[in-house]
């Protein structure tokens, strides 16, 4: 499970896909619980997304509130860390890699250091 975490935290485009695939499975679903139209299952799936809940439209339907309450937890516990995952990855540099000139040359010395203590063991 962690290694698909850190595959999809390490893809922008891949991140933005979940997220535009479950705005309009969200907006469906509001659309069809609520009997609303699709239009107006996306605003709602992209105001309840983004945290803002403007309460112009809420699901009244016990299944369209548990669709809510399903869709709210995905977006702020899945989506918008994942995204902030990638931010972060993306914006820490790591002053500690090796550049490939600089580990060719560390291999060269360590070769040489393999070299003199087996050479000084016979």
């Amino acid at each position: 499970m962690k290694k698909v975490l850190m595959y999809v935290a390490n893809r922008i485009w891949l991140i933005l896909g979940i997220y535009v695939a479950s705005l309009v499975l969200g907006a469906a679903t509001f659309a069809l619980l609520e009997a609303k139209s699709f239009n107006d299952g996306l605003w709602w799936a992209t105001v309840t997304a983004m945290t803002v809940g403007y309460g112009d439209l809420t699901p009244a339907t016990p299944a369209g509130r548990i669709a809510g309450v399903f869709f709210g937890h995905f977006w702020i516990f899945v989506v918008i860390p994942m995204i902030i995952a990638n931010i972060i990855l993306n914006l820490i540099e790591d002053k500690n890699v090796f550049t490939d000139e600089e580990q060719k040359e560390l291999m060269k010395r360590l070769e040489n250091v393999e070299t003199l203590l087996s050479g000084a063991k016979r």
